[in-house]
């Protein structure tokens, strides 16, 4: 992974933090609803796992915003 990656995969994980914590979800709750296995989901949290477009329309759908929304918090987080 690139700076620049690395960069934006930390920002993204930032914001699905955020918006996590905002919708009063636990990491294992949130995991859970979004189908994901709890240590991946901590993973991308802290950036050390990158999204597929496929993840962050799971992520996206619940939290009941648009991936494009999701990204421009990320963006927010750089």
């Amino acid at each position: 992974m690139t700076n620049t990656e690395d960069t934006y995969t930390k920002a993204l994980g930032k914001a699905v933090r955020a918006l996590r914590k905002e919708a009063d979800y636990s990491q294992e709750s949130f995991a859970d609803a979004v189908g994901l296995h709890r240590t991946y989901m901590g993973a991308i949290e802290r950036g050390e796992q990158n999204l597929t477009i496929k993840n962050i329309v799971r992520v996206a759908e619940t939290l009941k915003i648009k991936p494009s929304e999701l990204l421009a918090a990320a963006e927010k987080m750089l």
